[in-house]
C-alpha cells in the first residue's frame, strides 16, 4: 500500500506557511476549473513536495478555484505518473510535479515502464532547477569536514561505505558515478524520497546521503548535515563555500537538473499554455522568485516548447550517462533481480 496524502490549499493555507506576508502572485483572472490536483510521487516534506505546494498556491485562483496536492509515492515515481496516465483525464485537472529523473533517467534503466515518458504527457513548466549534494550526518565524526577526509574515514571500515538515495534515481546515479571515480564501494541504500532518507541520517542511522540542494540547505545551515560538495558546474548561491566536485577533480559528477510540470497527453495546448503562464507569473514576481531562492531552488521560466526541448535533451544526454555507469545493472543489482 501507499501512502497517499492531501493538502487542500485555501486561501489561509500555503500563503501563510510559506508565502506571509500574503501579497498578490499574479494578475487575478477567472478560474477556468473548480478544482485541480498536482500529484507528486514521493511523500510529504521533501523538496518536490514542498515546490508543487508554492506552485498550487500560484495556481489557485487563476487557473482553478482550489487546487490539492496530492502524495503518491514510491516506485521512483512509477505509481504516481501510471495513475495520471490512466485517469482519461485532459480538461488540466490533473497533471504531476516531478524532478528530472523519472523523465528523463528511468526510461533508460527500468525494463517495462508501464508508461512512455515522452508520449504519454506533455511537457508544462519549469518549476525550478536544483543540483545535487553530497553530505555527511551525526553518524560520521565531526572532524570529516571535506570530501577528502570522508574518503579517507570510509576507507578505514567497509561497513562504512553506505549512503541514502532513492533507488534508480538521479541521486542514485550520482552516487554510483562518483564510487566510481573515487574508486570507492560505495553502496546505495534506497528510500522512498528526500524526507525520509533525510530522517535517517540526521538521526545518525545513515552516515551520508545524496540530496538535492533544496532539502540539505536547511540541516546544512542549522550544523545538522555537512554538504561536502555539490555536483554543479559552478558553486551554488545558495552553498559559496562548497567546493563543486569539478573542482576537486570529478567533473563527471555533474547534476543540476530542473523540476517540472506535467499533464496528459491529450491535454489541450491552450490549457497547458494557460498553467505555464500562471506558473510563469508567479516566477517572475519578485515575491515567487524569493520563496523559490529560500527553497533553495533556482528560478527558470521556460514555455512549454522551450521545456519540451530541454526534455529531449536531457532524455538524450542521459541515455548516455546511463550506458557508460552501466546504471541499469546497477539498479537491478540492487533490487535483486
Amino acid at each position: 500500500m501507499h501512502t497517499r496524502r492531501r493538502f487542500v490549499l485555501s486561501s489561509a493555507g500555503l500563503a501563510t506557511a510559506m508565502l506571509a506576508p500574503r501579497a498578490p502572485l499574479h494578475a487575478q483572472t477567472q478560474p477556468l476549473l473548480k478544482q485541480a490536483t498536482i500529484i507528486v510521487g514521493s511523500p510529504a516534506g521533501g523538496a518536490t513536495d514542498k515546490l508543487a505546494r508554492m506552485y498550487a498556491e500560484a495556481l489557485r485562483s487563476n487557473f482553478a478555484t482550489t487546487v490539492i496536492v496530492e502524495n503518491r509515492p514510491g516506485a521512483g515515481g512509477i505509481i504516481a505518473y501510471e495513475y495520471v496516465k490512466n485517469s482519461g483525464v485532459d480538461d488540466g485537472s490533473l497533471m504531476f510535479l516531478s524532478p528530472a529523473y523519472p523523465i528523463v533517467i528511468s526510461p533508460h534503466v527500468a525494463r517495462n515502464l508501464p508508461y512512455d515518458t515522452l508520449r504519454d504527457f506533455v511537457p508544462v513548466g519549469v518549476a525550478g532547477r536544483s543540483m545535487l549534494t553530497f553530505a555527511v550526518g551525526p553518524a560520521v565524526p565531526a572532524s570529516v569536514t571535506t570530501l577528502a577526509d570522508y574518503v579517507q574515514w570510509v576507507r578505514q571500515d567497509p561497513a562504512r561505505t553506505v549512503y541514502a538515495a532513492q533507488n534508480g534515481s538521479s541521486q542514485h546515479l550520482a552516487g554510483s558515478t562518483l564510487s566510481r571515480v573515487l574508486k570507492l564501494p560505495l553502496e546505495n541504500v534506497s528510500y522512498k524520497g528526500d524526507a525520509p532518507a533525510m530522517q535517517d541520517v540526521l538521526g545518525g542511522h545513515m552516515p551520508a546521503v545524496v540530496l538535492p540542494i533544496a532539502s540539505s540547505i536547511i540541516h546544512h545551515r542549522a550544523g545538522r548535515l555537512r554538504v561536502l560538495a555539490v555536483a554543479g558546474a559552478r558553486r551554488s548561491r545558495f552553498l559559496p563555500d562548497v567546493p563543486t566536485l569539478t573542482e576537486l577533480g570529478y567533473p563527471e559528477v555533474l547534476f543540476q537538473d530542473w523540476l517540472g510540470v506535467f499533464a496528459p497527453a491529450r491535454t489541450s495546448p491552450a490549457v497547458v499554455e494557460r498553467i505555464n503562464q500562471a506558473m510563469g507569473q508567479v516566477i517572475r514576481s519578485q515575491q515567487g522568485e524569493t520563496t523559490l531562492m529560500n527553497l533553495g531552488f533556482e528560478p527558470e521560466a521556460a514555455s512549454p516548447k522551450e521545456f519540451a526541448e530541454m526534455v529531449q535533451a536531457d532524455y538524450a544526454r542521459y541515455r548516455g550517462v546511463v550506458e557508460k555507469a552501466n546504471f541499469r545493472e546497477v539498479v537491478e543489482k540492487a533490487t535483486g533481480r
